[in-house]
């Protein structure tokens, strides 16, 4: 069910994904009726596992609030199989959290129409340690040893063309710069630096309202289910 707007006031949660901790936090400044939740970014890598994590604190939260925000978009269909209880869920109406950081679903599709070879950094995933070099390193040596290591991320990257990274306008960008140059420079991209207006998204997720081209809403007793929303 799409929706056009919330009560600001009203008492809300946000469940939302680790990586955008500091765009959310940035916005809540202040907000004494609004809650935050967030859940580690690995659970991307293990998306069935991420309903039943989402699910948990919905049940935790829905009897405290009025309504539940998930900073989650449909990514992977790691959310499908989520419940609305007695509250209902708002959802961003994007395929994964890129929509969130450019400013908008369509903000991401037009970037991806204009540059279709391009891998996203943000702040939040920098500082995850979820950029390509820190993935080889944290992720893929224990496991493959450094030759294999190497060989698998370059071939995953092999059809992209730029490191592109967005200033979310929340953190210091110099020491994010460095860290993306050098992703682009091991891999053989272009880099490139985008403002993005990312926190007018954030400001919706946080505080309503919700534009039903951006938002969808879940309505208590219904369940978010794959490939009905796009």
């Amino acid at each position: 069910m799409r929706i056009h707007i919330i009560a600001e006031k009203q008492k809300a949660a946000i469940i939302a994904c680790e990586i955008m901790r500091a765009e959310i936090e940035a916005v809540a400044l202040g907000l004494d009726h609004i809650e935050t939740r967030y859940l580690d970014q690995g659970l991307h890598r293990t998306p069935a596992r991420m309903a039943g994590r989402i699910q948990e604190l919905v049940d935790r939260l829905d009897n405290r609030v009025d309504r539940i925000v998930l900073g989650y978009g449909l990514c992977s269909n790691g959310i499908v199989g989520v419940q609305a209880r007695t509250r209902d869920i708002v959802v961003p109406l994007c395929h994964d959290c890129i929509g969130f950081f450019l400013g908008s679903p369509q903000a991401y599709l037009d970037d991806f129409k204009a540059r279709p070879g391009s891998y996203y950094l943000t702040p939040g995933w920098i500082v995850e340690k979820k950029d390509p070099l820190s993935i080889i390193e944290q992720d893929y040596v224990p496991r493959y040893g450094r030759k294999t290591a190497e060989w698998a991320k370059k071939e995953e990257l092999k059809h992209y063309t730029h490191i592109v990274l967005v200033d979310t306008g929340v953190d210091d960008l110099e020491p994010m710069r460095r860290i993306a140059r050098k992703n682009a420079d091991y891999f053989g991209m272009e880099y490139l630096e985008i403002k993005a207006r990312s926190k007018e998204f954030f400001i919706k997720l946080v505080r309503g309202p919700y534009p039903e081209e951006e938002f969808f809403l879940v309505r208590p007793g219904e369940t978010i289910r794959q490939g009905i929303y796009f």
